[in-house]
């Protein structure tokens, strides 16, 4: 039979009409379809009911709108496979045609809703996609969950409506019309409509595609040019090329499993169909199904989150089987981990198209992100699949929140180090006059003093631009900074990567021409004082800025009251995650974050990845400067405030920041004498800090030549001195039960295990050191450290201990500040 036109209207809803619409004559073909339907069927149904398990079992993933329409699109995938394999296989293998025109057209209206929802997903997917790379300031306004569960609604309404309108009386039967030579009881016209439907619904997926793959190009002829000039080359992987090579997958599969059923759908209303076009329209049509198949592998599970909650799922599944294999004594003790993540979302960072470059400090804020960020971008989308492919997953996860990150151990080598020197160093460094805050003063709030000082030592019309180029760290000598720092007794250095100014020491690739390698020094300032201090076996860390003054993009957040996250996306987080890429620090040292919430900082988020994924996750300590509200709150260890000093022993982990210039944290070339911390000063606070459990943290500030002043060496060399004999007092101490005597504020104690020290500040009179706290014993021994041998003592008559001490004191000892070792007290 060549057709199945039926001219009169009771035979076109005879039984007879099923029949003939049974195209398959061969057993062999009906094997064919029957086990490529099964195959692909299987196939569909378990890859998208994973990639919907991956999505909703994180709580992390199924927030963003992006995953809800990939979950739809799933959802959809998985209707269609089960209806129309089960609905297929039923009439054209097994010939069964015992059933009713309502009962056919409902099963047909189900493949035509999920098969319509499913390209209408991709489309939402394509369309978020599309605002992600051309209204990247704007995305999370426009692209809300509330937005984006209302569109899935309308789409799966939408969908349901046109393809059940056969059902409700839009068919051939009823109306008397012409009926499809593909479909019974369809009418062409019904046919026509919904073919238009399709079109419009896959030109708008190819348009979205298609500016998001034109957007990419361009962005990437525009720096192949911008590198050409500056005479370089890249041979990473692009963020922006790897998703247009993603995207191309997508439109290629979806035209050639789709082209040929809309194709022979077109031909059928305009002419006649062969019985041989029928058949190869029934094989045509498991092409859609191949395309539901496909989707979740070329899509959705290149997607790094669903990679990472994937290798979270195969964990859990090992550790299951393990746990099922213990014995019943083992599984009695066995504790059970909730292993959570969400990988950094950097998805919104790569989207970001390019922008003009403008020279100075506003014009590299603004500036597009280069082949190096691009790189970068790559690379941490690489780490977060390695990190969660690696034998990390079995370990604790981290969730985005501050109730999982706090709860995180700090790293042991920061206790134990209590020592650290701080350095500023910058841009201000030029100017060197004020303090570090000198370009806010000057043009952020007009300070007369300072607006008098550039008229008086610089050309009219000077900018803070125009003192990068001065900022030429001529002398220095990152060598010979690691052994002064190694000597002062510091086992760790916080170096500042940008200060609120927004100059980097190193080459951002996020700030152009306002950074340390295309300007000033013309040298990684961060890497190469990293690779000294590593030499010498010192912890390195880096201080970093989360606001910049004078940022074009953060001032227009600023101005949407952080509404919008452009700073963020395009310039904070990029450098943030490039540092720890690139140098791979102990320790974090945030800044900069007062004006808005953590939640526009993206904070959690980044400490997650941190904390889960990165290459310094089981090492790195991090501060609590993440967000307005977060100081003394959350983070690792506290800051609270520039040098705090809290009056009792702190419950948390704690450090205090203190500077050599009283006054200023960056170098100030009109520094005085009386101005500097003196020895004295230096050693209490550090006993202080150190008895009530902090680490201390002092800072020096180098000239715009890279030099250390002398009187800061002479400071820090004296704090090192001090140290080397009484350092056994101090390194890998703990507070003991009593941190200052109850009599005086001039004796400090700390402990390790058993022994208890006692550090004084002052030298008692008579050379008799009375100490109310400590509880001896008869075999309570006590030395002075730096001092052989043993100090006689008697207990105190009322409680305590009186010790007696030399009467001339030993020249090798410091002339402020000695600690007594007592063994055997309580």
């Amino acid at each position: 039979m060549d057709t199945c036109r039926i001219p009169a209207n009771t035979s076109k809803c005879s039984g007879n009409t099923m029949e003939c619409f049974m195209v398959l004559s061969t057993q062999a073909q009906k094997i064919s379809i029957g086990l490529l339907c099964g195959l692909f069927g299987t196939m569909c149904v378990f890859e998208n009911s994973l990639v919907l398990y991956l999505i909703f079992s994180s709580p992390g993933i199924r927030k963003k709108p992006s995953y809800l329409f990939i979950g739809s699109l799933a959802l959809a995938d998985i209707l269609a496979s089960i209806i129309f394999v089960c609905s297929f296989v039923n009439f054209h293998v097994f010939n069964e045609a015992g059933f009713s025109k309502e009962v056919f057209l409902l099963q047909l209206g189900g493949v035509n809703t999920s098969f319509s929802a499913s390209l209408s997903s991709l489309l939402l997917t394509a369309l978020d996609r599309y605002i992600s790379i051309s209204r990247p300031s704007e995305y999370k306004l426009l692209m809300t969950r509330k937005r984006a569960w209302t569109a899935l609604g309308v789409l799966w309404v939408t969908c349901a409506t046109i393809a059940f309108l056969p059902l409700l009386g839009w068919n051939c039967c009823v109306l008397d019309s012409s009926c499809s030579e593909l479909f019974p009881f369809v009418d062409d016209n019904y046919l026509s409509g919904w073919l238009c439907f399709i079109g419009v619904l896959l030109g708008c997926i190819v348009y979205a595609y298609a500016h998001v793959l034109w957007r990419a190009r361009q962005h990437v002829a525009y720096m192949e040019k911008h590198q050409a000039q500056l005479g370089k080359q890249n041979t990473r992987m692009r963020m922006d090329v790897m998703l247009a090579k993603t995207l191309v997958m997508v439109l290629a599969v979806l035209v050639l499993c789709w082209s040929p059923v809309l194709v022979l759908m077109t031909y059928s209303i305009f002419t006649r169909l062969s019985h041989h076009l029928r058949q190869v329209f029934a094989f045509c049509s498991t092409l859609c199904l191949l395309n539901s198949m496909v989707n979740p592998i070329i899509y959705a599970l290149r997607s790094k989150e669903l990679l990472c909650s994937l290798r979270r799922a195969f964990s859990r599944c090992r550790r299951q089987l393990k746990a099922a294999e213990e014995s019943p004594e083992a599984e009695s003790t066995h504790k059970s981990s909730v292993i959570e993540t969400v990988c950094e979302d950097t998805h919104a960072i790569a989207a970001v198209g390019p922008q003009p470059r403008t020279r100075g400090p506003r014009g590299a804020a603004a500036a597009v992100t280069s082949r190096r960020a691009e790189g970068a971008m790559a690379a941490r989308a690489l780490l977060c699949v390695a990190a969660a492919l690696g034998p990390g997953l079995a370990e604790p996860r981290y969730r985005p929140d501050w109730a999982s990150l706090d709860a995180r151990p700090l790293p042991a080598w920061f206790d134990r180090a209590k020592v650290g020197v701080f350095v500023h160093w910058g841009v201000f460094s030029v100017p060197a006059w004020g303090s570090e805050w000198f370009w806010w003063h000057w043009q952020g709030q007009h300070d007369a003093a300072y607006e008098r000082f550039v008229r008086q030592r610089f050309p009219p019309g000077t900018t803070y631009a125009e003192f990068a180029p001065r900022f030429t760290a001529h002398d220095f000598q990152p060598r010979q900074w690691a052994q002064l720092f190694q000597r002062a007794g510091a086992r760790y250095v916080v170096l500042t990567t940008k200060h609120h100014e927004g100059f980097t020491n190193w080459g951002s690739p996020v700030s152009w021409n306002w950074n340390s390698v295309d300007t000033g020094p013309h040298r990684d300032l961060v890497g190469e004082l990293g690779e000294a201090l590593r030499e010498s076996n010192l912890r390195y860390g880096l201080y970093h800025s989360l606001m910049e003054w004078f940022n074009p993009l953060y001032l227009a957040d600023k101005q949407s009251e952080f509404k919008t996250q452009s700073f963020v996306l395009k310039k904070m987080m990029p450098e943030l995650y490039d540092l720890v890429l690139k140098y791979k620090p102990d320790l974090i040292w945030s800044d900069g974050d007062w004006e808005a919430p953590d939640s526009y900082w993206n904070s959690t988020s980044f400490l997650a990845w941190l904390y889960n994924d990165s290459p310094v996750k089981d090492t790195v300590v991090v501060n609590d400067r993440w967000g307005q509200g977060c100081s003394c709150r959350h983070g690792g260890f506290y800051n609270c405030a520039d040098r705090y000093r809290p009056g009792s022993l702190p419950q948390h982990k704690w450090e205090m920041c203190s500077s050599l210039d009283r006054l200023s944290w960056g170098y100030r070339s009109n520094m005085s004498l009386a101005e500097v911390m003196d020895e004295k000063s230096m050693i209490e606070e550090l006993v202080q800090t150190v008895s009530l459990g902090g680490n201390y943290l002092l800072n020096v500030g180098p000239t715009k030549e890279g030099v250390i002043v002398p009187i800061f060496q002479e400071r820090l060399l004296a704090l090192g001195r001090w140290l080397d004999t009484n350092g056994e007092a101090i390194y890998e101490s703990q507070p003991w039960r009593v941190q200052v005597e109850n009599t005086t504020d001039t004796v400090w104690y700390t402990s390790k295990g058993p022994v208890v020290f006692a550090i004084f500040l002052r030298w008692p009179r008579d050379s008799v050191l009375c100490l109310s706290s400590p509880v001896p014993s008869p075999g309570t021994q006590v030395t002075l450290l730096g001092f052989g041998g043993t100090l006689e003592w008697q207990e105190h008559p009322g409680k305590g201990m009186l010790i007696t001490l030399p009467y001339v004191l030993p020249s090798p000892l410091p002339q402020s500040g000695w600690a007594v070792k007592l063994e055997g007290v309580k």
